[in-house]
């Protein structure tokens, strides 16, 4: 009995011996709130998808330490880009406009494993060392931001021989608290994004995506 039970047990621990996670994710930032914001009560400020966005997270773990058999501790450097597009009316006139917020990570992670199903659930800090752009009609300002990211989430192995895949999700928002902005003219709105950095600019996101330890 205790010999059947060796090829789960040793299926179910293999994924907690890998020393390396690499992942690539999707992510939905949002946190902008700055669709359907209105000038004069009449006219639109801005329109378009400001505040989601799209992008990428690419990150690479190592294992610092394993307590147990089902809890492991590791960290590492990610590299993240999210970007929303739209459009700002100046006068009567409408300017295409990019937000984009990329650079480095460093995080710290830990893993809970559930026993012989290869599922785990994940909760770790990420300091991101990020630089905020707004370009308007080729026209740009940027800030650099520091700001210390929340992570929480689940992934599940995929059973796999040699390297591990698997799928995984996340939910992901500042430590800090948000600053909600009120709107009223062209002015304000160019007060708001020489503001970022203060806890306005992405301020939450769900990612979805794959990774492979080894």
């Amino acid at each position: 009995m205790r010999l059947a039970l060796l090829p789960l047990c040793l299926a179910t621990a293999l994924p907690l011996c890998a020393q390396w996670d690499l992942r690539l994710e999707l992510p939905r930032p949002s946190g902008q709130n700055l669709p359907q914001t209105i000038l004069s009560g009449t006219n639109q400020l801005v329109a378009g998808d400001f505040d989601t966005g799209k992008g990428f997270i690419a990150t690479a773990n190592r294992q610092l330490f394993q307590v147990g058999p089902l809890l492991k501790f590791e960290a590492g450097l990610e590299y993240s880009q999210f970007t929303a597009d739209g459009s700002l009316a100046t006068g009567t006139a409408t300017q295409g406009t990019k937000l984009k917020q990329q650079g480095l990570g460093l995080d710290l992670n830990a893993q809970l494993w559930v026993p012989f199903v290869g599922i785990a659930g994940e909760i770790g800090l990420i300091q991101r060392l990020q630089r905020y752009t707004v370009d308007t009609a080729g026209a740009s300002s940027a800030k650099d931001l520091s700001r210390t990211w929340l992570r929480v989430g689940a992934r599940w192995r995929i059973p796999s021989v040699g390297v591990h895949p698997y799928l995984a999700a996340s939910y992901q928002q500042p430590t800090s608290k948000d600053h909600p902005v009120e709107l009223n003219s062209a002015s304000d709105l160019a007060a708001y994004f020489s503001a970022q950095g203060s806890g306005q600019e992405f301020e939450r996101l769900w990612t979805f995506g794959v990774g492979v330890t080894f």
